[in-house]
Formats: structure tokens, sequence, C-alpha cells
């Protein structure tokens, strides 16, 4: 395995090859890219990448973390961890966040009243307020969920901004497939390490939503016994 994926995952990979009731460990990544192809993301999108994400993408472009969990000794696909390359980072427009086009959008459906959550103001230390595309945010998708919603990069926009580059600093959003956004981490890497506490399993990101996780998450949660949700769920 690439000592890359080891470093940035702290050993996930080489963890679930030990796992008695976990198969087909499958890793997918692309060769790093090079500051000019992060600068012209940049140019392109008006947006300047957080370092931590840069240096990702000059590790490596992009990772996709599959495996399967035997049950009844058939290999069932379970997990997933992904992170799009740089050229999948694409802008995530109010029609394209619908999952049917010919439902409402989130522009159709926004309230200007709505405010966020005391948890999401309490990990943002107060200042947390939703995506909200009618103050022109900008978001892309750093994972699509295998179609269970989005995980989205979110550029805040200020009312007084007047560089043609955005400086602000993005975190990270979940969008669900009701169109709500739930606040997920300050930086794609504290996302990353939620994704590893979770064994990138489906519906995970519910856990950080006031729904909490579907029942069969737990299950498989349960199941893998693992001392970082252990420690997650006794706290």
């Amino acid at each position: 395995m690439n000592s890359e994926i080891d470093l940035l995952t702290l050993g996930f990979v080489k963890y679930l090859e030990k796992l008695p009731c976990i198969c087909n460990v499958t890793v997918v990544e692309k060769e790093p890219v090079d500051k000019v192809t992060i600068t012209s993301w940049e140019q392109r999108n008006a947006c300047i990448l957080p370092n931590d994400l840069k240096n990702f993408y000059l590790a490596i472009d992009g990772m996709q973390i599959r495996w399967s969990m035997k049950l009844k000794e058939e290999a069932v696909p379970v997990g997933m961890i992904e992170i799009n390359s740089i050229g999948r980072l694409r802008r995530v427009t109010p029609k394209m966040a619908s999952m049917h086009s010919d439902l409402p959008t989130l522009t159709d459906i926004e309230n200007d009243s709505e405010s966020s959550t005391l948890s999401e103001r309490n990990l943002l230390g107060g200042q947390a307020t939703k995506p909200k595309y009618r103050n022109k945010c900008k978001v892309f998708l750093l994972d699509s969920c295998q179609g269970n919603g989005k995980v989205c990069l979110v550029y805040p926009i200020k009312e007084d901004a007047v560089e043609p580059i955005s400086t602000t600093v993005p975190t990270v959003w979940f969008l669900d497939r009701a169109l709500e956004w739930h606040y997920l981490a300050s930086t794609m890497t504290a996302y990353l390490r939620l994704s590893l506490v979770h064994l990138g399993l489906p519906h995970w990101q519910y856990a950080l939503t006031p729904w909490g996780l579907p029942s069969k998450t737990k299950v498989y949660l349960s199941g893998q016994c693992t001392p970082l949700w252990k420690e997650k769920s006794a706290s």
C-alpha cells in the first residue's frame, strides 16, 4: 500500500485488513498534482484552497477506500471513504444540489430567517451560519456519499468582499437528501478523521444531524466494536 495513504489515514487500511469480518479492502488513488494545477483551480473558481487540502492534493489527487463485510459466507460491500480528485472538486449549484430535477431546488426552499442549530454554533465558536445560495456562498463537492447526500466544502462570502478571489476560510458541511445543511468539520483533515472513526459506513454523516444514525449503520458499528467508536459513544 502507498505510504501516503497510510500516513493520511493513520494506518486505517492496515487496521481494516486485520479485522476477521472484513474482506476485499481496496484502495484507489491518483498521482499527486502539481502547484500549477492547484493555482489553476483557484483562479478558475476564484477561491483559495485551504492549506490542508492543498497538501492533500500535492500528496495524492483524491482517494477512495472500499471494504466489504463477511455475512453468511458472502462478501457484502459496506464501507467507503472518498475524497474527490481536484478535477472532480466541482461547484455545486442549487439545481445540482437537488436530488430530483422536478423537485424544488435549494434556492426555492431557503428561508432567510433560518438559523443554525445550537450545536453548530458551539462548534464554530458561536459564528456558524448555514450555507445560503442567496448569500452567494460557494459550494464544492468533496464526496457524493453514494447518493445519500453530499459532503461539501463551503466558502461563505463576505458582504463587503472586494477581492477577485475569495480568501474566506471554508468549512465542511453535509447536505442531506431533504436539502438540509449540517455542519461536519472545520477542515478537510478533521472531516477525514471523522470518516475514519465511523469506518466510512453508509449514512455515517447523519450521526452529526438531529436525526442520528440509521439503525442499520448502528448495527454495523456495533459489529466492528472499534475503540474510537466506543470512546465516542461513552462520552
